[in-house]
């Protein structure tokens, strides 16, 4: 296909700096050897040879492939390999290495190993046949050192291969447990909304039950119609508990019956964190829907627990604004800062359970370094 010269252009432009100027030395290099013989076999050869390893990481194939080609024209030139440019092996030692990535590690190795023993056997087959004079030890000497480059360029891919292997296993494994810390929390949030709703749909059915005997002058319709609705949730409080049931599977008994923690309890928590915490409340503080009351709770201990784990001792300053329609909570404390763009904690949630609560409820959240160092998380949690 014919390509115009601002789409070359925009291809050249595309190259990775860094392999434009190992292969622009590499032919500089290269032709500066040739000046005392120049003809244009030569040239040809080493640009050949040379230029292609710009095309190293976008098009690793013909950067490992095309110098061959140059070192055929050289050979047509001079049919010992002793007397080329030293440009050349450099750009052919680059090419081996890409090779040796492209293809599988057991073909790696295999094709190292024959290129390092041939390179040997031929030096022994010279000096056998040829014995020993000044031409034939600088072959001699050639080729030992083709086959200790070869051999420590197939264990060098060997290594980069398995570093990189190791790299995205990790990066496999960090995002499994991710998953698995986002699925565990989920699983948190969903026990404890169920018991929220629990409540609520008991206090449906113990209010529909009892309005019979409350109301006065109740017709037979109206008492159907209460019997019905507490029928009705009983029915589908049975059917949750049976769907969420498996949720509850590993938490202790004795917190079935204790109430879900609120704003109202953050004086007690304050005294478990043991450390210094400023409490600050903006605006009419005011009842909050027990979801986002049980939620703000949640996420402020998690961040105190993160405290404790990454920073201890530090200083934290919370600040509750209450707005017409969002809870907005900031969370920030004076320690060095994270290490990590993700803070773990000791329950192994960290910043996944804090976001996944306040996403869970439709609201926003965000963690970053402080502006004066230390760690500060913004949160907002929508009151409707």
């Amino acid at each position: 296909m014919d390509m115009t010269w601002a789409q070359v252009r925009d291809r050249l432009r595309e190259l990775p700096a860094m392999d434009v100027v190992i292969a622009v030395t590499l032919a500089f290099i290269g032709l500066a050897q040739t000046l005392s013989r120049p003809s244009g076999l030569v040239l040809l050869g080493v640009l050949a040879a040379t230029l292609p390893q710009a095309l190293r990481h976008t098009h690793p194939p013909l950067s490992a492939l095309l110098p061959l080609a140059g070192a055929a024209l050289l050979f047509l030139d001079e049919p010992y390999p002793q007397q080329w440019p030293l440009a050349v092996y450099a750009s052919a030692a680059l090419s081996f290495y890409t090779l040796l990535k492209l293809v599988d590690r057991r073909l790696a190795w295999i094709g190292g190993t024959l290129v390092t023993l041939g390179a040997l056997g031929l030096a022994v087959v010279t000096w056998y046949w040829e014995g020993v004079d000044y031409g034939v030890t600088r072959m001699m000497v050639f080729l030992v050192a083709a086959a200790v480059v070869a051999g420590v360029i197939t264990l060098l891919a060997d290594v980069r291969r398995s570093r990189t292997e190791v790299t995205q296993v990790r990066a496999s494994n960090l995002e499994t447990l991710r998953e698995q810390a986002a699925m565990a929390e989920r699983a948190r949030i969903a026990r404890e909304m169920h018991d929220i709703v629990a409540h609520s749909i008991s206090m449906i059915a113990v209010q529909a039950e009892s309005a019979p005997y409350t109301l006065e002058n109740l017709d037979e319709p109206a008492k159907r119609e209460f019997a019905e609705i507490a029928g009705s949730a009983r029915q589908t409080l049975s059917e949750m508990r049976r769907l969420l049931g498996v949720l509850r599977a590993d938490t202790p008994r004795v917190q079935e019956t204790e109430p879900q923690p609120g704003l109202a309890r953050l004086p007690e928590l304050f005294r478990e964190h043991g450390g210094p915490v400023d409490l600050d409340v903006v605006g009419e503080q005011r009842p909050l829907p027990q979801a986002v009351d049980l939620s703000a709770y949640r996420i402020i201990q998690e961040a105190l627990t993160n405290v404790r784990v990454h920073a201890p001792g530090a200083r934290v300053s919370i600040e509750l604004a209450y707005r017409p329609d969002v809870l907005v909570m900031r969370i920030a404390d004076d320690g060095p800062g994270p290490v990590a763009t993700d803070r773990g904690s000791a329950s192994g949630h960290g910043l996944v359970g804090m976001r996944e609560r306040a996403l869970g409820l439709g609201g926003w959240f965000n963690a970053e370094p402080g502006p004066a160092g230390g760690f500060l998380i913004t949160v907002g949690l929508p009151l409707e």
